[in-house]
């Protein structure tokens, strides 16, 4: 992700335009290039961090557009492993030559004729006792520092993949400031709406979703509606904008964003497919999240009437469409369960409100942004949980609730 001042983006009357790079320039591929051989270089050689930004400062130091460089070379970073490199834990190493020096009483820092020890010595005597060499201790002393931290593994793009990878992040990083976004698909393919509504969930994120004609709405609520997380669903959010470039067909996004240090200034970011966009996701297939695994793990284990299948779609009425991602069937009844991440007591309500009455919801306590109000008989096919969804609780309110 890019951070505030990496942001290349123009305000113009109500609406923020990225600025986009061209992914076909030559010159930002030239420097594309450069800083995927810095990194895979530094892979090779093991650099730590602080030697990595260093390059990179040097190369800024040669080019107009430092903010384009900088960033990529930010989303090279957060695409590396860095791991501490040292004999013991630094803080224990730290305290061994510490140790060490005020046993042999005043240190010099370089070889005298006084006849004193040297720092060199210290280093020598702690390495001894540790079975290493000089060189790993005293790089292991403050290896728990990030900018000592060694690059140790990294999933590096091609250079024409990192520009796009920088359209991608722009848009990103504008989207931490949303309050409302309005995606529409134009007569997608029904496996790619399945795959849509797969990374809505495993990002937990709030939405409502819709068919109008033949195409399809989502509408999802943007970080700084809620009160409190707004930041770690923020991050949810802008993870993802590029399950949306996905996406085969035609679609648009508008999203309408608070701008200005203090979030004061209603924008609007219009977007399309028409821009070029491309992902970096991959097809995620039948991804399932943790808690539905959990759940049908120990759901399958009661000696229960009731059978457990894949969600199957419902019709809301009024064109609206809706995915659980449980349906459970007891000779002619039949139950749906939605496991709900980010939620606010005003936003289950209403969604709850707009469900048949034999929906139930799972959430999360801990994933609660604002807690509301809500009536008994819509309490009643709420199940809160901490880790693991109850099945006897589910199976309950199947019985009380199911159709």
């Amino acid at each position: 992700m890019l951070t505030g001042e990496m942001v290349r983006v123009r305000v113009v009357k109500k609406a923020v335009v990225p600025s986009f790079i061209g992914t076909d320039n030559a010159r930002h591929l030239q420097r594309a290039e450069t800083l995927v051989n810095l990194m895979h270089r530094a892979l090779e050689e093991s650099w730590t961090r602080g030697s990595i930004e260093s390059q990179v400062r040097d190369i800024c130091g040669m080019d107009v557009d430092h903010k384009i460089t900088k960033g990529m070379a930010k989303l090279l970073l957060d695409k590396g492993d860095f791991e501490t490199r040292s004999p013991i834990s630094p803080a224990e190493l730290r305290w061994a030559v510490f140790s060490e020096a005020a046993k042999l009483g005043p240190i010099d820092r370089h070889p005298s004729t006084t006849g004193r020890n040297t720092a060199q010595d210290v280093l020598a005597l702690v390495a001894k006792d540790l079975g290493c060499t000089s060189e790993d201790v005293a790089g292991g002393m403050y290896a728990d520092l990030k900018d000592h931290q060694v690059l140790s593994e990294a999933k590096l793009p091609k250079p024409d993949g990192l520009l796009h990878r920088y359209n991608t992040a722009l848009v990103q990083s504008v989207l931490l400031k949303a309050s409302h976004i309005r995606v529409v698909f134009t007569q997608p393919n029904p496996k790619y709406v399945r795959q849509i509504m797969r990374y809505l969930k495993f990002y937990q994120l709030m939405y409502r979703i819709e068919r109008k004609g033949s195409d399809i709405v989502i509408e999802l609520d943007g970080p700084q509606s809620l009160l409190k997380l707004s930041t770690r669903y923020g991050m949810q959010l802008a993870n993802f904008f590029p399950a949306i470039l996905l996406q085969p067909g035609a679609w648009t996004m508008e999203a309408e964003v608070l701008w200005g240090k203090k979030r004061k200034f209603k924008k609007t970011l219009s977007l399309d497919s028409t821009l070029g966009l491309k992902s970096h996701y991959r097809d995620t297939g039948t991804w399932t999240s943790r808690t539905e695994t959990w759940f049908k793990e120990r759901f399958e284990k009661l000696d229960s009437d009731w059978s457990m299948e894949p969600g199957e779609p419902i019709d809301l009425g009024g064109q609206s469409l809706m995915v659980p991602d449980l349906t459970f069937r007891n000779g002619n009844r039949v139950g749906h369960m939605e496991i709900v991440g980010f939620w606010r007591g005003k936003h289950l309500q209403k969604r709850l409100a707009a469900l048949p009455d034999n929906v139930i919801l799972a959430v999360s306590s801990k994933l609660k942004g604002e807690t509301g109000a809500m009536s008994k008989a819509l309490e009643k096919r709420v199940i809160r949980f901490a880790e693991v969804i109850p099945p006897a609780k589910v199976i309950a309110q199947l019985e009380r609730c199911a159709q």
